[in-house]
């Protein structure tokens, strides 16, 4: 069983007031395990990520995730939406893992959160380099 399998392990327990400022622009790197939760909803693969050498990443449309509608301010799939944006604001820069001041509530990520998370932030960012080339060997492409 991947380390993945659970998703709402990963959701980062802060004061989020559903702002969209992480929606805008988005890098989200793809976990395999978000790629399949994604496509069981129905969604094509190039429906909603683009590839970047093998990681995969969130598509934008007009400027925002494809999955974020801006007239609601939500996220058509958050029940089911990737690692990364349940992982954020926690981010690694390839040396630490630290809350994202880009957040309006990053004030409101406790330390200990960021520490029950930290090991897999940076965990999330080594698979996620691997994604594209996962989904190959699943797909037999």
């Amino acid at each position: 069983m991947s380390v993945w399998s659970n998703p709402s392990f990963f959701e980062v327990r802060f004061k989020c007031i559903k702002c969209g400022i992480c929606c805008v622009g988005t890098e989200m790197e793809l976990l395999p395990e978000d790629v399949e939760r994604i496509e069981a909803l129905g969604y094509r693969l190039e429906d909603f990520a683009v590839a970047d050498g093998d990681t995969l990443r969130l598509k934008n449309v007009d400027g925002h995730c494809v999955f974020y509608d801006p007239t609601t301010a939500s996220c058509t799939i958050y029940e089911h939406r990737p690692i990364g944006c349940r992982l954020y604001p926690l981010v690694y820069d390839g040396r630490e893992v630290y809350v994202d001041k880009t957040c309006p509530t990053w004030h409101t990520v406790s330390r200990r959160e960021v520490e029950r998370l930290a090991p897999y932030v940076a965990k999330f960012v080594e698979d996620s380099r691997r994604t594209r080339i996962v989904i190959r060997l699943r797909k037999g492409l």
